[in-house]
């Protein structure tokens, strides 16, 4: 199932609120496992119906929305915040995390298809239904050079971005008790990278003639480069932009670096302008000072193979480079995690919901400020790297709040 769109899913454990006439809390449920709680008018749904959900990191289009009232005669749009955003609300007491619609308002859409939980879709026979939120203001640089365009030094298939997290409720099956895995802090802050990757050599004046004149010259060399979660920012020019965050940071790492090794990690705390990365999370820090925190290391081979290094070698390679892991909670076994839980069809929905018992819906102890901790994330370890995340419902309120805010800047997107 795609992140950063909507999916279909059941609705149950249909509950009243109390001191509520008009509204009832429910479940939306993927598969039988409970995804996340969301209020709703009172006799809009029947336990087990079929319904599509949209999270709180999701935009809905205008031709969506136009097309649903017209359909339904009704208002979709008095649920959403500026810009299309769907919101999450804490309403009576009860934390409601994204939307729900009936399947049967979405029906011209799915005439001639079978319905089956957990289909996600952001486009329905042609019409573009939603899109990921990105916050229209950025932090910092985006660019690595200004003017003129210059031409990027990376080769391809070496420098790689960090995969996408996906949602641990959405991919419950894919657990099991003999699973190794770690399981993390997930921190709010800014992902960052750095990298000693083989890039094109910017050629002198001797080497492009003994080049024109048929002479084999090395046009390659290794280099570091800086990226944040989704810009390298000195793809074309190796110094990078002045006064950008990623690349500063990333320079504690020049000179440390094996051939083809690629640090992610990330980085909370405040900005070289002196605000805060993500506001009001500091995470410990004071203006002016920052934190890193390593969670993924990988080796690239001269042919582009990615080699990922286990959850042990992370730590083992980041004490090397004195610097800091996220904080682990468990490594090792599943099952061996939670012992009481029994081996059966059932455990790994009981194996998340302990989870969830044991690590969400807190305040984040590393903080000064009284924020929620944002969550977990949970790694197996195997050849190629499918991280999981599971995050506080009290963060993701948090979250969206804060996004409601004017001047609100996501460094993450």
């Amino acid at each position: 199932m795609e992140n950063n769109q909507a999916f279909i899913a059941k609705i149950g454990n249909i509950k009243p609120i109390e001191n509520a006439d008009r509204i009832v809390q429910a479940d939306v449920i993927l598969k039988g496992v409970p995804q996340t709680k969301v209020v709703v008018a009172k006799d809009a749904f029947k336990e087990n119906d079929f319904i599509v959900y949209f999270d709180s990191n999701l935009c809905l289009t205008q031709e969506f929305i136009d097309y649903f009232n017209n359909k339904n005669g009704g208002s979709i749009d008095t649920y959403l915040a500026k810009g299309n955003r769907v919101r999450t609300v804490k309403l009576r007491g009860v934390i409601s995390d994204g939307l729900v619609v009936g399947l049967n308002q979405l029906s011209s859409f799915f005439k001639n298809k079978t319905v089956t939980e957990g289909f996600s879709f952001d486009t329905l026979e042609g019409m573009r239904i939603c899109y990921k939120y990105v916050p229209q203001e950025k932090l910092g640089n985006t660019s690595a050079t200004k003017g003129k365009k210059l031409k990027s030094r990376i080769l391809p298939d070496t420098f790689q971005f960090h995969v996408e997290t996906e949602q641990l409720l959405r991919n419950v099956e894919k657990l099991n008790p003999k699973m190794v895995a770690s399981i993390t802090r997930k921190i709010h802050g800014t992902s960052a990278i750095c990298s000693r990757m083989k890039v094109q050599k910017k050629l002198t004046l001797l080497e492009k003639l003994a080049k024109s004149l048929g002479v084999t010259v090395v046009e390659t060399e290794y280099d570091y480069l800086f990226a944040s979660r989704t810009v390298v920012k000195n793809a074309a020019n190796p110094k990078g932009p002045e006064n950008d965050l990623w690349v500063e940071v990333g320079k504690r790492f020049v000179g440390k670096l094996k051939k083809g090794e690629t640090i992610y990690y990330e980085i909370v705390g405040y900005g070289l302008g002196g605000g805060m990365i993500q506001k009001p999370f500091d995470y410990g820090c004071y203006p002016g000072e920052h934190k890193v925190a390593i969670y993924r290391i990988t080796l690239t081979s001269e042919d582009g193979t990615v080699a990922e290094y286990s959850w042990q070698a992370v730590k083992e390679r980041a004490a090397e480079l004195e610097t800091p892991t996220v904080e682990e909670f468990f490594y090792g076994r599943l099952g061996d995690l939670y012992p009481e839980i029994e081996q059966d069809t059932n455990w790994n929905s009981k194996f998340v919901a302990k989870l969830e018992e044991d690590f969400l819906e807190k305040d984040c102890p590393l903080s000064r400020n009284k924020v929620p901790d944002e969550g977990i994330v949970l790694r197996p370890e195997s050849l190629r790297i499918e991280p999981f995340k599971l995050k506080s419902k009290r963060f993701i309120l948090k979250e969206s709040e804060l996004k409601e805010k004017d001047g609100f800047v996501d460094p993450e997107s």
